[in-house]
């Protein structure tokens, strides 16, 4: 990204302050120096917003600008110096007085030398500042902004939400989509069709696709669905690849061309919709997907979504062209996106006029509208103040290619520098790159965009708070997808017309070598950030680039090492992001990079760390998940003073964690904290960290433990001071030979004394806890007040628990799973908290989500008292009201479901697998999707009168229909008035009687959609009530029902 100036110098000029009041400046004996640096940045300072602004359109501000810049890069890698040595020097001095070492005469030479070196830097550096501000004088244009102690920038805690919602306003669109759907369901004879919707960048291509993947009639027609960006610079095997993961298939070990397009052909055995979004090229047809999907077992339809006419043209598509939106369309956008639901229709009616003429300055494009009503979400509501953005001369900015929009350069000229900064670091990662959250607010902390402050609020807050902000300012796209079952605003997505505007904005500091470009860096070029994407060659150049700060390199096999000379050479890097390479070392001179904030080893064959890496005294972030040949940590991590996240998860095999870790006072992420040492013969020694190295440890907001049946007890709660916790991990293996009273006795104790301070905790996951009682924080009747802010709780494999604990009460509790239970028998009202079992107040409040699974030993399962009549009922109404999904896997014992269960007037699924007990699933009234398998004793189901979808997986050694299911789909019409899709997976004996002169073929013919299938997917019946259409491979398809 570019460096943003004004947010730059204000963060040189705070590093200053800091260093100033410290003692170190005084054993350097340059603070009269420093002073006069921190000087003149401030009269400069006032200048640099106005410089910035101007600098696209004057050339000499531009050549003023691009100096300043240098100098000021230089400036901060000499305050970090400063700051690094002049520290070390006092430490030494401290150290020497301890023991009454005198100096030698060798470190008295070195530090006098340094002291003069580092003096003549800052006098150089004064010297060419005073050059710059005199040039200054010569432009006359720019303008001074005074600059208020308290710097414009994000409102902290009152940001923008992160939504997920469609914009899909106005008929033009509405009708678009609505034609898109029915054309795509209507059935025809042919193995598949091509739609291709086609537009111009911004106009709303992906906006509609998205519309008619989500629409629940695709839903019901197509059984899978995959979405794929294709982009300008995809790779045939990875997007084959991702294609079959979405269909439900396994790649394996298969790489080629070929033997993924013949993975493909087998996965597709249901019918499909394929959306490619973004296709540039003919390619991605002809050569790699007509073949495969000519030869699939089943039919499908292919969208996508193209700015070149010629490419749907010549993949044979319907082409469906997106035309920019009317002016009312495109009020209805801006109005949605800056008013959401607020229906204060006097105050909005009075900004309507200004507003469409903003549309028409966005020239109707979607895009452009969004991002222009997250600038004025920012503003008052006022006719003044949307007249200013109307009027704004930064719409008609010259020098932008002519495919950006204006609004898209007002939008970021809007923002405050420090969200400038943050936007345009987006650049860094690949088109149509889908990036998390945490790892860009790691990047953003790493290079200094967020600025420190008092109390409580460390950095990564704010710097979500960013995300957020851009997030709500339409600068970056939430993205969601269930399959990986992340949480909403997790992910993002940059639209590439944005990135396009990023990357000509940083054109001078930093570049993206991805796809087609040439890997060539001119080496008179200073570039400063420098990120390469996947099968491009790592340029030789680039050890020519002694200035750079940022180094992304491919997450590719290919690179399999750090050269020794190139971290020689590029001394002043602040991130090093190798994740993903096949890298297995990194060379002794890593500790030569004193200004190092992020090291990203993630997913490398990192085998070891070299102790050298205890130098790096800035590191803020160190990355080693899935880092599965890391055994151990060097003891010398335990010296990086700065470190604030520590990452050890994902197959990451560490035996311990070096003793010292607890000195580490600014973590505040600790994935994989291992308690003690295993010398690997069953041995425990004391290498390793106890739970009290976490007392010192306040700042922690992620915690997991390992192996806690290591730690040694306790006397007081190591988690007393972490009062800003938010996630915490518990994890714990039996020992095999222990005695198992003792050793029960102890974890017991242990788990006891890990109570969590923080009423900030929303995450809560225990794993393998062998007590017979769940610790007494988590049993506490007082659980709402302690908790009141847990969100998701997972109890896996707590096999030796006989009671669950009152979760009932905690009132934001969404997610509950509870999993390897074995020793519970019965969960009654305890479950809920004793005022919801005594039958007044509420219990599972929030509850969207609850799963049970290898629950071996459970048989009952009831509400109590709320399950009575009378009066008793009342308290029935307020249990588990917003519960959405009920998830029943392996609890062969459980006879009944509770009877209070038809109160959660939310549950819409309710899945239930090799549940061998189960008699009856009886009134249900707000039920949608029932999904039953190894059910064998089922006898009824009934009185579920909103029910759309039933999935049923039958016994494979019967021929016959289960007898509840005959009854069931034999009074389908009136029992199941609302059944939409019946889908059946059963023997090929049984499947044959669905077929048109089969004995079930009357069953099936009257429900609008049927799916059959023998167990592997072999042989299939696919039947369509209206328009009617019959298929199978049983024997030849019909074109309609009889």
């Amino acid at each position: 990204m570019a460096m943003i100036l004004d947010a730059f110098v204000g963060r040189s000029i705070d590093k200053l302050l800091e260093f100033m009041a410290e003692e170190t400046s005084m054993v350097l004996g340059v603070k009269d120096e420093l002073k006069k640096l921190q000087r003149t940045m401030e009269r400069m300072r006032g200048f640099l917003e106005s410089a910035e602004r101007k600098r696209h359109a004057d050339p000499n501000i531009n050549t003023w600008v691009t100096e300043l810049k240098d100098i000021m890069y230089d400036a901060d890698d000499i305050i970090d110096l400063c700051m690094i040595e002049g520290r070390k020097l006092l430490e030494d001095d401290t150290s020497r007085s301890a023991v009454r070492h005198p100096l030698s005469l060798f470190s008295c030479f070195s530090c006098v030398k340094f002291r003069h070196e580092i003096g003549s830097k800052i006098r150089e550096l004064n010297d060419r500042l005073k050059q710059v501000e005199e040039d200054r004088s010569k432009l006359p244009t720019l303008e001074y902004t005074e600059k208020d102690v308290q710097v414009r920038g994000v409102n902290h805690r009152q940001t923008f939400p992160i939504e997920v919602e469609s914009d899909i306003v106005g008929t033009q669109i509405e009708e678009a989509a609505e034609s898109l759907v029915e054309s795509l369901i209507r059935e025809d004879n042919k193995k598949y069709r091509i739609l291709g919707i086609v537009g111009m960048g911004g106009i709303g291509k992906t906006t509609l696709a998205s519309h008619i993947y989500n629409d629940e009639r695709i839903k019901e027609n197509f059984l899978i669905r995959v979405w794929a960006c294709v982009s300008q610079e995809f790779s045939e095997t990875e997007l084959l690849q991702e294609i079959i993961r979405a269909a439900g298939g396994s790649c394996g070990e298969a790489k080629t061309k070929a033997e993924l397009g013949a993975l493909l052909s087998s996965a597709l055995s249901k019918s499909f919709l394929i959306v490619l979004d973004d296709v540039w090229r003919t390619d991605v047809w002809e050569d790699l997907l007509r073949s495969p999907l000519k030869s699939a077992r089943a039919s499908g339809r292919i969208v996508i979504t193209t700015r070149d006419t010629n490419v749907a043209r010549n993949m044979r598509a319907e082409i469906h062209p997106v035309d920019k939106m009317d002016k009312d369309s495109g009020w209805k956008l801006l109005r949605k996106k800056v008013f959401g639901d607020d229906d204060e229709e006097e105050e909005i009616s009075s900004l309507k006029e200004i507003g469409v003429q903003i549309v028409e300055k966005c020239d109707s494009l979607p895009l452009a509208i969004k991002v222009i009503a997250g600038v004025l979400r920012s503003k008052d509501r006022s006719t003044i103040e949307w007249n200013k953005v109307l009027k704004s001369d930064v719409w008609s900015m010259s020098q932008l290619d002519e495919e950006l929009p204006g609004a898209l350069f007002l939008s970021y000229e809007n923002l405050p520098s420090n969200l400038k900064q943050c936007f345009l670091y987006c650049s860094l990662f690949p088109e149509d790159c889908i990036m998390r959250r945490d790892e860009l607010i790691r990047y953003w902390v790493a290079e200094g965009f967020v600025k420190r402050t008092q109390g409580d609020i460390i950095m990564e807050d704010i710097a979500e708070d960013c995300y957020r902000e851009l997030i709500g300012r339409n600068l970056l796209q939430p993205y969601n997808d269930d399959a990986w079952g992340d949480l909403p605003g997790n992910r993002c997505k940059m639209h590439d017309l944005l990135r396009s505007l990023a990357l000509f904005l940083t054109r001078d500091e930093s570049i993206f070598l991805g796809g087609e470009q040439s890997s060539n860096i001119n080496p008179l070029t200073r570039i400063r950030r420098l990120s390469i994407g996947e099968r491009v060659e790592v340029p030789h150049a680039i050890k020519q680039q002694k200035c750079l700060r940022t180094l992304m390199l491919p997450s590719s096999p290919e690179t399999k090492m750090i050269e020794n000379e190139l971290l020689e050479r590029l001394r002043f890097l602040r991130i090093i992001a190798v994740n993903g390479t096949q890298i297995e070392r990194l060379p002794e001179s890593i500790g030569d990079l004193l200004h190092l904030r992020h090291l990203n080893l993630d997913g490398t064959n990192i085998r070891y760390l070299p102790e050298s890496i205890g130098c790096l005294v800035n590191l803020q972030i160190l990355m080693l998940s899935g880092c599965s040949s890391l055994h151990a940590l060097p003891k010398a991590i335990t010296k990086l003073c700065n470190l604030r996240c520590l990452r050890l998860g994902g197959g990451t095999r560490l035996n311990h964690v070096p003793k010292g870790l607890g000195k580490l006072k600014h973590l505040n992420h600790l994935e994989r904290f291992v308690v003690g040492h295993n010398d690997g013969t069953g041995t425990q020694d004391d290498e390793g960290c106890d739970l009290e190295e976490l007392q010192s440890l306040t700042q922690l907001r992620f915690l997991s433990i390992m192996n806690l049946e290591r730690a040694q007890p306790v006397r007081a709660s190591v988690l007393a001071n972490t009062h800003s916790l938010r996630t915490l991990i518990l994890t714990s293996n039996q020992l095999e030979d222990a005695e198992e009273a003792i050793a029960t006795r102890r974890i017991e104790e242990i788990y006891n004394e890990l109570s969590p301070r923080s009423t900030d905790l929303e995450t809560l996951r225990i794993n393998s806890f062998f007590g017979t009682r769940f610790p007494s924080w988590m049993m506490s009747p007082f659980l709402d007040v302690s908790f009141s802010n847990l969100t998701s709780i997972q109890l896996n494999d707590c096999k030796s628990c006989p009671q669950l604990p009152p979760l009932g009460l905690l009132p934001l509790l969404k997610y509950l799973r509870i999993d390897g239970a074995r020793a519970i028998k019965t969960i009654g009202p305890e479950f809920l908290g004793p005022r919801a079992s005594a039958g007044a107040g509420t219990a599972f409040l929030k509850l969207e989500v609850l799963e049970f699974c290898l629950m071996d030993n459970w048989e009952e399962w009831s509400f109590g008292m709320v399950e009575g009549v009378g009066e008793e009922r009342k308290g029935a109404s307020k249990l588990l009201p917003c519960l959405k999904k009920l998830f029943l896997w392996y609890c062969p014992k459980l006879r009944a479901l509770p009877e209070g269960l038809r109160h959660a007037t939310s549950l819409q699924e309710l899945d239930i697998y090799v549940t061998d007990n189960l008699i009856e699933i009886d009134n249900l009234p707000s039920l949608k999707s029932l999904h039953i398998e190894s059910c064998p004793r089922l006898e009824h189901v009934k009185n579920l009168d909103r029910l759309q979808y039933l999935d049923v997986g039958h016994p494979t050694e019967t021929e016959h229909l289960s007898q509840w299911l005959l009854e069931l789909l034999q009074n389908a019409p009136a029992a199941l008035q609302n059944l939409k899709k019946f889908t059946l997976t059963c023997s090929l004996p049984l499947l044959k009687t669905f077929l048109k002169d089969g004995p079930n073929w009357p069953i099936i013919q009257r429900i609008p959609q049927v799916r059959i299938q023998e167990y592997g997917e072999s042989s299939y019946i696919e039947y369509t009530k209206n328009p009617p259409a019959f298929k199978t491979d049983l024997v030849e398809s019909k074109e309609s029902a009889d």
